[in-house]
């Protein structure tokens, strides 16, 4: 390693004596989280840790310093602090005996993503892992360093938004980095404005990869899920995912930068959606891109354009203008759920003579018709009489194919899943539906409320605490499994609003916008008050009415008092006439000043 000082903040050299970094303003002493790598820490005996960069379900980025190559780097190291800690004072991770098996299985999967990754460090367009290895009971993948900013803050620079004609310059090699990631077996699940980075060359790249149980929803990981890029699907663990669900959040994307909108999130769509077509915010899009993207935020994964290279296709078409068809250099997708769409021949126009037979055809299927509804209105069929237990039937439909297959969800594997069954009971002049009740505890609320397949009952939710069901799940319902009911039944289903006792979450080295924000994910009440200290700086949470990791009764409203950290003023002082410069001249009269800020004081001679 160097000789250097550096900063933890920006890992650029630094004397020995700053303790304020000039180049980034990082404070050498400011406290870090302690579930998170102190700055400082070696690891693999090459690697320093800086600060912590960002941190999510899955892992912690960091600021790092390579002492070989003596160029910085990002660390991120795997810790999914819902099923580990670490030890005080130590490196090292601890993991929860009950999440033990759960921890080894998404660390090689995390492992096994990055890996994959490395292998593409030949792209230009994506920040690929360029070393990995294991070290405190953990694993860690190291990445070049990125100078450049996010698109978001991009976007905040040019007005927020780009236009269509900048948009194609731009995003082709993004489109084709994403491409060939599908190809190698990958799904990345946070395509955002955070997760693109662009240089001072206009250049972008792709960040941001995690596992899958990181961008999903009601997994055992805190979920990381980008409201308004996310799609419907990452919202509930149990639906299907493959490249459809990047084909939305690239949808959504283009969205955003070409509008300056940020789309409705899925949830909220699937209740109502009223997303405006991007032509319809910004007249400058063309009609056929605005179309494409529509159909690429789909909220049906079947219906939805299935991979990057059909969005391209689609996006880039030229259509004919004053005419409804298509140039004969553009592709027309029919696709047909659960099903494969084969090629077809384009049809000839229909002749006169073809025109004349087909008239003919039609006058003989309207006469055909009345004449076998009057036979069977002269005929007494008791044959539709209900028997009872005869007439369930299961359907069965094809499911679409794991993750990284561009095959999308009319894929190749194949699995029964069992819907509503429908029985037809035909008592003479009526007909009444009757569904079967599938189980729906453990299901999300919300989603399921939402769902076409169950818009033939009405739900009445009674919301209760429930240690035993995440927040929004179902836990009871008024119709039990394998019941039947009929079309517009009621069903009263207890969602969860979560554990009665929530753990205080720990506020060490958090300024207040940031616990504040925690306490509110947890619905935990609060009230602030400040604390007059010098021992914590300004704007930190200095301490709690209750110690962190005891529990506090939410149900009952109880409310937490969090006390913020408020330093004194510094005292003024002043000196007569009399004072001697350095040199050992007279100065003149001389007055100190102590600021607000830690440690710099600031002399005046006049």
């Amino acid at each position: 390693m160097d000789d250097l000082h550096r900063c933890y903040g920006c890992m650029e050299p630094i004397d020995d004596s700053d303790e304020v970094c000039p180049n980034c303003g990082y404070h050498m002493h400011a406290p870090h989280l302690p579930s998170y790598l102190a700055p400082g820490v070696m690891l693999n005996e090459r690697y320093v840790v800086g600060k912590l960069k960002s941190y999510n379900g899955e892992s912690a980025l960091y600021v790092g310093f390579d002492t070989i190559t003596e160029t910085k780097v990002l660390i991120k190291e795997y810790m999914p602090d819902s099923l580990c800690s670490r030890e005080k004072g130590s490196p090292v991770i601890n993991v929860d005996s009950g999440n033990i098996a759960q921890y080894k299985t998404l660390l090689s999967e995390f492992v096994e993503l990055n890996k994959v990754l490395s292998k593409m460090r030949t792209l230009n367009h994506i920040n690929a892992a360029i070393d990995m290895f294991g070290d405190n009971n953990t694993a860690y993948a190291v990445f070049g360093w990125l100078d450049g900013m996010t698109l978001g803050e991009y976007l905040k620079m040019n007005a927020g938004e780009l236009s269509w004609e900048e948009v194609k310059k731009m995003f082709p090699p993004i489109f084709t980095t994403l491409s060939l990631v599908h190809n190698a077996g990958l799904v990345h699940r946070g395509i955002s404005p955070e997760n693109i980075i662009i240089n001072d060359k206009g250049e972008m790249k792709i960040t941001g990869f995690c596992i899958a149980d990181a961008r999903t929803a009601n997994t055992e990981l805190v979920p990381e899920i980008y409201n308004g890029y996310a799609a419907p699907e990452q919202y509930n663990s149990t639906n299907w995912q493959g490249t459809w669900t990047d084909v939305y959040g690239i949808s959504a994307l283009l969205y955003r930068i070409l509008t300056g909108v940020v789309p409705l999130d899925a949830v909220s769509r699937i209740s109502n959606d009223d997303l405006a077509a991007p032509a319809e915010i910004n007249h400058s899009i063309p009609r056929n891109v605005s179309k494409v993207i529509m159909n690429g935020m789909s909220l049906n994964g079947e219906l939805r354009i299935q991979t990057i290279t059909e969005l391209v296709t689609q996006l880039f078409e030229q259509p004919e203008y004053g005419s409804t068809r298509l140039s004969s250099s553009s592709t027309q997708t029919i696709t047909i759920p659960k099903q494969r769409s084969g090629s077809k021949k384009k049809s000839s126009p229909p002749s006169r003579h073809g025109l004349f037979i087909t008239i003919i055809a039609v006058i003989l299927c309207i006469g055909m018709f009345f004449l076998v509804m009057i036979l069977i209105l002269s005929l007494d069929d008791t044959s539709g009489d209900y028997i009872p237990g005869t007439s369930i039937a299961t359907i069965s439909e094809t499911s679409p194919v794991s993750e990284g297959s561009e095959e999308g969800p009319a894929g190749l594997e194949t699995e029964t899943i069992t819907e509503p069954a429908i029985v037809t009971t035909l008592p003479p002049q009526q007909n009444t539906m009757v569904y079967v009740m599938n189980d729906l505890t453990g299901k999300v609320y919300d989603i399921i409320s939402k769902s076409d397949t169950y818009s033939n009952l009405v739900f009445t939710p009674e919301y209760e605490y429930n240690d035993d069901y995440p927040k929004g799940q179902i836990f009871s319902q008024s119709i039990p499994q394998n019941d039947t009911y009929e079309d517009g039944a009621e069903i009263t289903v207890k969602v969860s609003l979560g554990p009665k006792f929530i753990e205080i979450p720990d506020y060490l080295a958090l300024t207040k916008k940031d616990y504040f924000a925690k306490l509110d994910s947890l619905g935990i009440k609060y009230e602030e008050q400040e604390k007059i200290t010098e021992d914590v700086l300004e704007g930190y949470i200095y301490g709690t009415s209750k110690e962190a990791g005891e529990k506090i009764d939410v149900e009952a409203g109880e409310t937490l008092t969090v006390y913020v950290a408020k330093n004194p003023p510094r005292e003024e002082t002043s000196t007569e006439t009399g004072s001697q410069l350095p040199d050992g001249s007279s100065g003149g009269d001389e007055t100190t000043y102590v600021t607000d800020e830690p440690d710099i004081i600031i002399t005046i001679f006049d």
